[in-house]
Parts: structure tokens; C-alpha cells; sequence
């Protein structure tokens, strides 16, 4: 094990969870690239940073700064709500141990429905060393398994959700209570880049006046029909704009279909593109000049941030975790969900303003708050504060 970082801190980065037929750490990575950049922008901030993986098999390596440990069970890959991966705790309890006391120790689980191992790991845990929770889109549970919920989640110090407000049922259920600490930040970012607008859709073919993109699934949750009516409101004012859908599930393809087909303007303005790699949707970002979701709720908004981090102006529903990554709304415009004649007024605001500008803002944005070096910065930040608070109730 390494000595404590430069900041002398350590973050210890577990992992409950992993997908049937994983074989390699490469496969992991690849699979879970956030979370690999993660531990790698911590690493480059300072800290000394250890990934404890559930896995298949035993493996202890270094890449990129970063310490892996894979931990073997007798679980299954996808772990359920009740099981404890002991091997996995006393493998993060000898790492605390050997540790000693020098410096900071922070652990970081992810994923709040593994509140039963978030207390079995706190029983296992020096005394001295905070747990960090990260919310991936959760929703607190109901009836009996509430209660047990929050009595499990009192393990925790502190909890990162990328936006606030997302922790209000959390608070409101008392799963959080006044002690634990919450954060706002987001759970990943991208390696995406603005590129040449020209260059880029000479490579995906992408025509129109303005372009406007959509990236993601073709589900209630997104409501793709709403945006459609929206749409097609827009084209009664800029008649030469596109809308481009990339997406992976298609549950409400059919009914994309039929609305598209009811529509001379959609006909003409809207191309369903279906699945693309997620390498070649940096040149569909790089293609458009506008992003558009019908969002009702997200737990962050992975396809916005690789807009943004292209430089499309974001034209999105109003809810929390997007607020937030608009910059209040100040970054593109905000529409409330569910509201096609709010879309197209919305859309019709920003298509008054130099898209370069809105652009160019959108990139400084992501630059100094959304890329994996600023989440970093800010992580290293409430982790040492997760620290302090806990060495000062502990003296108390």
C-alpha cells in the first residue's frame, strides 16, 4: 500500500457491484469509465487513491497512479440488497489498519440501496474513518424496508448528489439525518471536447439550420413525444432546423415513429438514428449547435454533460440535476417538463442570441466545474471536511 498523498489523503473507492462475464480489471474500466477517470482525477489532485472491487477472481495492481484491489466472494456479480461481501470489508478493514493513523481515511461507497453493507462495513471500520455515500439516481425505499434503510444509512457521514435538491426525500424520509453531511456533485464527467463544427459533420452527415440533437433513450421518463410536439412548433418559425434522436432503448419507438410520420413538418426535419457507439458521439455533439431532453427526472444527466462539454447550447426541463448543470438555467434554457408549448418558447428565446456566445459559455462552464479535474477538486474537498468532522466528534 502507498503512503498518504500529497494532501495526506486517502480515499478508499468501493464497488459492490460488477456485470456477469466481466473477466478483466480492463473490462471494468472500460465498463465503468467514470468511475476509472474518477479515481484517476483524484489521484492528480493528490490524494492516494485505492478501488476495492467485488470480482471474480483475486488481483492487486497499479495503473494510472490508482491502486486496484479485486476482491473474490461467493456472491453473485450483481450483489442483492441483503448480502454481505465480508471478504470485500475485511479487505478495506486491513487497508485502514495498515494505514495507521497518519493522514486522512476516507471510504467511498457507491450507491445508497447498499445501505445493509454500508452497516456491516461500518461495524468493520477504525473509528476514525468516515464513509462517503454516492447517489446514482436512487429513490428511498417505502413500508418497513424504510426503516431498516434508515438505520443502516446512519453508517454514513456524509452523501454527494448532483444536485441538492435530490437529497430532499432523502432528508424529508429522515434516511439523512441533521448530522450527515450532504454535497452537491456530480457523479462523472467526460473526456469529450468541442471540436470544428464543419469537420465534424463532414464525418456524421448531420445537415441543418440550426442542428439540434437528442441523446438518449426513447422511454416515458425522457418523454420524447413532448419534445417532438415542441419541435415541431419550432419549425414553424425556423423551418430549416433538424432534429437528430440517438438513443438505445426504444420503447416508445413505435409511437416515435407514428407521431413523426403524422407531421409534414417532422417528416421533413426529424432523422431517427437509433443506437451509435458512445466513441462516435463525440463527432454527433461536435455536429449540433443545440441539445434537447424532455427529461421528467434524472440522477445527473450524463448525455447533457457531453453536450456542454462540446459546446452545445443546452435547451432542457427545468429539474434539479439539470439546473444545475445549466447554471441555474442560465446556460441555454429551461422548460417545464411535460410542456411542449413551453419547449418551443424556450427554444424560440435562445434561437434569438448568437449561438457562439451561448457556445463558448457553455464550454467555460463545464471547464472550470464539470470536468473530472473540477469534480476532483471539489470531492477532495468534502472528503477531508468528512474527515475533520468526524476526528472533532470523536475528540467531543
Amino acid at each position: 500500500m502507498a503512503d498518504a498523498g500529497a494532501n495526506g489523503l486517502r480515499i478508499f473507492l468501493l464497488n459492490y457491484w460488477y456485470e456477469p462475464g466481466m473477466t478483466s480489471l480492463a473490462e471494468i474500466q472500460e465498463t465503468y469509465y467514470t468511475q476509472a477517470r474518477w479515481a484517476q482525477s483524484l489521484h492528480v489532485e493528490g490524494a492516494d487513491v485505492t478501488v476495492f472491487q467485488r470480482f471474480g477472481r483475486q488481483e492487486r495492481s497499479v495503473q494510472h497512479g490508482v491502486h486496484y484491489v479485486l476482491v473474490k466472494d461467493h456472491w453473485s456479480p450483481r450483489l442483492r440488497r441483503w448480502q454481505i461481501p465480508l471478504s470485500l470489508h475485511h479487505a478495506v478493514r486491513n487497508e485502514c489498519r495498515q494505514s495507521g493513523t497518519a493522514g486522512l481515511t476516507v471510504v467511498h461507497c457507491n450507491g445508497l440501496h447498499f445501505s445493509v453493507q454500508l452497516r456491516a462495513l461500518r461495524a468493520v471500520l477504525p473509528e476514525r474513518v468516515p464513509i462517503a455515500v454516492q447517489d446514482h439516481a436512487e429513490r428511498p425505499s417505502s413500508g418497513l424496508r424504510r426503516s431498516l434503510q434508515r438505520h443502516c444509512l446512519r453508517g454514513a457521514d456524509g452523501f454527494f448528489f448532483s444536485a441538492r435538491e435530490l437529497a430532499s426525500p432523502w432528508v424529508i424520509s429522515k434516511l439523512i439525518n441533521d448530522r450527515q453531511q450532504v454535497y452537491e456533485l456530480m457523479e462523472g464527467s467526460t473526456d469529450f471536447r468541442r471540436r470544428d463544427r464543419a469537420t465534424a459533420r463532414a464525418e456524421t452527415g448531420l445537415v441543418g439550420d440550426p442542428v439540434v440533437l437528442w441523446v438518449g433513450r426513447l422511454v416515458s421518463l425522457k418523454d420524447p413525444l413532448t419534445v417532438l410536439d415542441g419541435f415541431e412548433q419550432v419549425l414553424r418559425q425556423a423551418p430549416k432546423a433538424s432534429l437528430h434522436m440517438v438513443y438505445t432503448d426504444d420503447a416508445l419507438l413505435t409511437q416515435v415513429r407514428n407521431r413523426v410520420a403524422s407531421s409534414t413538418l417532422l417528416c421533413r426535419s426529424v432523422r431517427l438514428w437509433g443506437s451509435v457507439p458512445h466513441a462516435a458521439l463525440e463527432s454527433f455533439f461536435n455536429s449540433a449547435d443545440y441539445f434537447v431532453l424532455g427529461s421528467h427526472h434524472e440522477g445527473s444527466g450524463y448525455s447533457l454533460v457531453e453536450a456542454l462539454a462540446c459546446g452545445v447550447v443546452p435547451v432542457v426541463t427545468d429539474i434539479p440535476s439539470f439546473r444545475v448543470l445549466t447554471n441555474g438555467g442560465t446556460i441555454g434554457a429551461c422548460w417545464t417538463p411535460g410542456d411542449s408549448s413551453a419547449l418551443a418558447a424556450a427554444f424560440l428565446r435562445v434561437l434569438c442570441q448568437p449561438v457562439r456566445t451561448l457556445s463558448d459559455r457553455a464550454v467555460h462552464f463545464f471547464e472550470q466545474r464539470l470536468n473530472f479535474q473540477a469534480i476532483a477538486r471539489q470531492a477532495v474537498h468534502a472528503y477531508r471536511e468528512l474527515a475533520e468532522r468526524r476526528a472533532i466528534e470523536r475528540q467531543g
